[in-house]
């Protein structure tokens, strides 16, 4: 019998981790106070490290692992997942100002 194969899952992987990842950098940046300007712009922050990883990981896998390659699809995918990881973040500060 044939293994049943959802298509497309590793997107949803891609997607899944890089929500969970964004998520938590800014959280984290937030609750931290050792500097000061990673605090107060940690949305800023978070979302461009995990951008940056989103591409970097891709590269990494082009350029040094055999057998693995670019796939720009995985990319928008992991973009996918941090803007849904800051809207989330929303959604779960509310009306909050300040902190979390």
């Amino acid at each position: 019998m044939p293994k049943a194969r959802v298509e497309n899952l590793d997107k949803v992987v891609h997607g899944a981790l890089f929500f969970f990842f964004s998520f938590s950098a800014i959280i984290g940046f937030i609750k931290q106070n050792q500097f000061p300007k990673l605090h107060f712009d940690a949305v800023k922050y978070a979302i461009g490290i995990s951008s940056f990883l989103a591409v970097f990981t891709e590269l990494i896998q082009h350029f040094l692992i055999p057998k693995r390659n670019f796939d720009v699809f995985d990319i928008l995918a992991d973009l996918v997942g941090i803007a849904l990881g800051f809207a989330f973040f929303l959604y779960v500060r509310g009306d909050k100002k300040c902190g979390f």
